[in-house]
């Protein structure tokens, strides 16, 4: 996992405040084939226990083989998590971007503890470091029309993100963000709350009605992909992930609307990359 970072100064009349903007970057390219792609710098930064740098398919280079066996929930084997340089808070807007590859197959569905499976998550916390709830898009209920819902826990009210013609599809690389604004009040409200996610740079949800905090003070620290599979897996079976990015820098790059967001390495044709920088 490679995190850039560095400082920008915000005047505010006469006071200034430093806020560091960071990238964090994991394209599992550096590892030894095989080997754990966890608490490396390329790679996830724990929960990654049956992660492993594979060359069986990839974005480019190498690509993280995720690992499950049949009935295991997998926590701290299944997927992995990304520990932030520098906490988020109110105000602060995150954009989280994986390319996933599911082999022809594979079983992505849960089918327990409310049959959906937890896929992007971002965890908030609250001043004295209590889980105050995730912000989570899940892959939906096996047969539902809806291929995805995402919710913050804290709130625990769902919403449906994207239509039939969004469902996975396997044996091709597809990428998968969400943008997150931090706040108590929703947009729809007057406050700065919102939610975007996309599917192959296509906007599948805008979401402007759910807070994405509980409290003024709460804070986040780390992403996570997958980690748990919610009643357990189906059958054993594995999946690739490759070049993932997490930041808080606003992108240079825009959707079709204007929206800013991190450029895709999928898609016909693919965006530019030339606005993530890695040091």
């Amino acid at each position: 996992m490679r995190i850039s970072k560095y400082l920008i100064t915000l005047s505010l009349g006469l006071f200034s405040v430093g806020a560091s903007a960071w990238t964090i970057y994991a394209d599992f390219d550096s590892g030894e084939l095989g080997a754990k792609a966890d608490r490396l710098t390329d790679g996830f930064s724990g929960a990654g226990g049956s992660s492993l740098y594979s060359n069986e398919t990839a974005i480019r280079g190498n690509s993280a083989k995720l690992h499950i066996e049949d009935g295991e929930t997998g926590y701290g084997r299944w997927g992995g998590e990304f520990i932030f340089p520098e906490k988020a808070y109110r105000g602060d807007s995150l954009w989280y971007q994986v390319h996933v590859y599911f082999p022809e197959g594979f079983d992505h569905y849960s089918y327990g503890e409310g049959n959906r499976l937890k896929f992007l998550r971002i965890q908030t916390l609250s001043r004295d470091n209590k889980n105050r709830g995730y912000l989570d898009l899940y892959i939906d209920k096996k047969g539902s029309t809806t291929p995805f819902k995402w919710i913050y826990e804290g709130a625990s009210k769902w919403s449906n993100v994207g239509n039939q013609s969004d469902m996975i599809i396997k044996d091709r690389w597809e990428s998968y963000q969400m943008q997150v604004t931090l706040d108590t009040v929703p947009v729809s409200e007057g406050g700065e709350a919102e939610v975007r996610l996309w599917k192959n740079g296509e906007l599948l949800s805008y979401i402007t009605d759910r807070a994405t905090l509980k409290t003024e003070t709460d804070y986040v620290n780390r992403a996570l992909l997958f980690t748990y599979w919610n009643g357990g897996a189906p059958k054993t079976q594995s999946m690739f992930a490759d070049e993932i990015t997490i930041t808080n820098e606003t992108p240079d790059n825009f959707d079709d609307r204007g929206n800013p967001r991190l450029p895709t390495l999928v898609g016909n044709p693919p965006d530019t990359i030339s606005a993530i920088t890695v040091e």
